[in-house]
């Protein structure tokens, strides 16, 4: 895998900076033996072909992604420390299978932690960038609000913990807990895309205001009762979880690929590598569609 990255970033290369259609990278020196087996011999060209085949796709796909997040996201202290932590994480788990592992990939375990986990941090914090660049827009769209709802299969239940959370003797954790409910109590956020609870309550939620405090409703079905809480519905006052949330959905994951592939004006001529990324991952391919048009412009702001 480590000779078949080595080989695919050198050939992305090529792929990139051609400017033909339909082009094909050539491999340099692809007649070069690497190996002999009897009188069977493997050349350099015969297995970069077999990679190919084999991961091509998938090694070009993250090695973009990569290459993005290492102009987009700066590499802190916090997460090299999150990155050695996993690494020894993985020598606690697994031992010997580990460390024979990193030995047939030819890296120690510092560089384990530099060149996959480290990469792999950066690639997922671009979603999180993404949101907090687009973050009016988003929030426009998705709606979060910041919500407390508890989950009760009994009315008495619901009600006494309702009667308990209004006079303010027991918080909404314990609410929970003393009266049958599998909820944590904590403040969560909600959008337009969560399908967690019943429509019911999330139709009240978006109806109430902050100082209604508790309030208590059943599901469209009568078999669950909520106790609901509105902390907020300004993003601004819970920005943070906002744009944790809002990265979970997974279309404004798909969003950020574009948004930062369009920005680097990704685009593949070899036409090889494009039908293996079109088998497995077409959204990649943003060349064959015309870039969105910004809300903003569609509304005239």
């Amino acid at each position: 895998m480590n000779g078949m990255k080595k080989l695919t970033g050198a050939c992305l290369a090529v792929l990139l900076l051609a400017g033909c259609k339909d082009a094909t990278a050539k491999l340099a020196n692809s007649n070069e033996v690497l190996m002999t087996v009897g009188n069977t011999t493997v050349t350099k060209g015969e297995l970069y072909n077999m990679m190919f085949a084999s991961v091509g796709a998938s090694t070009a796909d993250s090695d973009v992604m990569n290459a993005i997040a290492e102009q987009e996201i700066e590499v802190t202290d916090e997460m090299r420390e999150s990155a050695k932590s996993q690494v020894s994480f993985y020598t606690m788990m697994y031992g010997d299978q580990f460390t024979s592992y990193l030995a047939s990939m030819g890296l120690t375990e510092d560089e384990y932690a530099e060149k996959t986990i480290l990469p792999a941090m950066r690639t997922e914090k671009l979603v999180g960038k993404y949101v907090e660049e687009n973050f009016d827009t988003l929030c426009e769209t998705y709606d979060p609000l910041n919500a407390i709802v508890l989950t009760f299969t009994s009315e008495e239940d619901a009600s006494a913990a309702l009667s308990a959370l209004k006079d303010g003797s027991l918080t909404p954790a314990e609410a929970a807990s003393q009266n049958n409910s599998t909820s944590y109590g904590e403040e969560e956020v909600i959008t337009i895309n969560t399908l967690s609870y019943d429509s019911a309550a999330l139709t009240v939620l978006r109806s109430m205001s902050v100082d209604d405090g508790w309030t208590q409703i059943p599901s469209s079905d009568g078999a669950t009762f909520y106790v609901l809480k509105l902390v907020s519905h300004n993003p601004a006052d819970f920005r943070e979880k906002a744009v944790s949330a809002l990265s979970d959905i997974s279309a404004v994951g798909t969003e950020s690929d574009e948004y930062f592939l369009r920005k680097y004006n990704f685009h593949v001529y070899d036409i090889n590598l494009y039908n293996a990324l079109k088998d497995s991952n077409p959204a990649i391919l943003i060349q064959d569609r015309p870039a969105a048009t910004p809300a903003a412009e569609t509304t005239g702001e």
